[in-house]
């Protein structure tokens, strides 16, 4: 007698994992791997994707502490180099929660163009990896209209257009800046975390390649916004981009 596999969908918010979900939530449980750092506005989704759907997405966390918390700790900035967040924060929790499940299916959301990829995540013995978008030849497109038919189409603040983390080192300039001015607590809460990691030899490491201060850069920008009298470049928001499948996908 053959025992049902349990199903989940690996969710972060973004178009194909929100496609994934509006497709297979019945029968398959979205799991969302939080760092203790994301914005607002990315919990804010969460909330509002299990409101209307009615499906409800299971919070995993990294045990003993948050990604800030870590990099105060270990004075330790992730950069390209070192996606140790990505890691630590993101692939582990999800591996260890699927261990307790096994044996399990997990479906990622890489689209139709996108079968050149594998996606960032371990490979767990009793874990059956599937790319239901893939197979169904859903693009980027096609989801897109799904979703708007749905009225389930993520516009996320263009400050959030690189990923759901807070200080995530891929973000542009600009994205900092527009942080600075329209989720001030979420930037200063950056620059607070730059200022802890810093040691005693005095050589300042900045968190942003291109950005020498994370203080200086917002400061700078919320100084030149009252010299201009307000900022007169609206906040429209938009699709976001992603940087991995357990990212912003």
């Amino acid at each position: 007698m053959s025992t049902q596999m349990d199903r989940f969908i690996s969710y972060s918010g973004g178009v194909e994992s929100t496609t994934m979900l509006v497709l297979f939530g019945g029968k398959a449980t979205p799991i969302f791997s939080d760092t203790g750092w994301e914005h607002a506005a990315l919990y804010e989704w969460l909330k509002t994707v299990e409101a209307k759907t009615g499906i409800h997405i299971e919070r995993i966390r990294r045990e003993g502490e948050t990604l800030p918390e870590y990099i105060a700790r270990a004075k330790y900035y992730p950069s390209s180099l070192a996606r140790f967040c990505t890691r630590m924060f993101k692939i582990e929790p999800i591996d260890k929660y699927l261990k307790s499940k096994t044996p399990c299916e997990l479906m990622i959301g890489l689209n139709y163009d996108e079968q050149d990829r594998t996606g960032n995540h371990g490979l767990i013995d009793g874990v059956k990896y599937s790319y239901p978008l893939i197979d169904l030849k859903l693009n980027r497109e096609a989801c897109i209209e799904i979703l708007t038919a749905k009225g389930l189409l993520p516009r996320f603040p263009s400050y959030m257009m690189r990923g759901g983390c807070i200080g995530c080192f891929w973000k542009r300039k600009s994205e900092f800046r527009r942080m600075a001015l329209q989720s001030p607590a979420e930037a200063d809460s950056v620059a607070d975390l730059e200022e802890q990691i810093q040691d005693e030899r005095g050589e300042w490491f900045s968190v942003r390649r291109g950005i020498q201060s994370i203080r200086g850069l917002i400061e700078n920008e919320r100084r030149q916004t009252r010299l201009d009298f307000g900022n007169d470049d609206p906040d429209e928001g938009g699709l976001p981009t992603s940087c991995g499948v357990f990212c912003h996908r």
